[in-house]
């Protein structure tokens, strides 16, 4: 059983409480690669996962409610040894709620069923996949930085595409990372689409 980490700001709700409230967690290495972050709040605080993706970047999960207010729950609710234990499990992918991160390609399946869901037609998503490369639908959303989008965007405009189309397509594109996003709190990097998917002149 690995050995447990100890704090002495974060191991008592006590410690915890004295902490001022911030919308950035407060970070503990607990193994290579995996650290349990803290976030406080106005009322019970959230444990957060960080671990490396083995590729030179980083995802993070919100996966608890800290036991600042009530007792630990061994699911919902967790004290400071519990939450190791389950950021542990969801950074080497053997807890149930772990899962991988989402590629894009993933992203643009779950966007035609969400439109689908909501009575709406899903030819946006299919359009957005049969104008990017393999490479991008296989790269995890997380790990999309600027570069990645602005270069496909205007490899569009230079294929000849108008710019009304291409700002119809790259809407679409951000519906669906943004949809991506909102279902895994370990995709924080929003900003790559926002900049690299901006508009163009029509």
């Amino acid at each position: 059983m690995p050995r447990a980490i100890r704090s002495g700001q974060l191991e008592t709700r006590t410690a915890r409480l004295k902490l001022p409230v911030s919308k950035k967690p407060r970070f503990l290495i607990i193994a290579k690669g995996i650290a349990l972050g803290y976030r406080r709040n106005h009322g019970a605080g959230t444990w957060v996962a960080r671990a490396s993706d083995g590729k030179g970047g980083t995802w993070t999960k919100g996966f608890a409610v800290a036991d600042d207010h009530e007792d630990s729950d061994g699911e919902k609710v967790l004290d400071f040894w519990r939450a190791q234990e389950r950021a542990r499990k969801l950074a080497r992918g053997t807890d149930a709620d772990a899962g991988r991160p989402v590629t894009v390609d993933e992203a643009l399946s779950d966007y035609a069923k969400d439109l689908a869901a909501r009575g709406a037609g899903a030819m946006n998503a299919h359009r957005v996949r049969n104008l990017l490369p393999a490479s991008l639908l296989a790269k995890p959303v997380g790990l999309l930085v600027p570069r990645d989008l602005t270069l496909w965007r205007n490899g569009l405009l230079a294929g000849r595409l108008r710019g009304n189309t291409v700002n119809r397509t790259s809407k679409a594109f951000k519906a669906a990372l943004n949809l991506a996003a909102k279902l895994d709190d370990r995709i924080t990097n929003a900003k790559a689409w926002q900049v690299g998917l901006a508009a163009v002149s029509e």
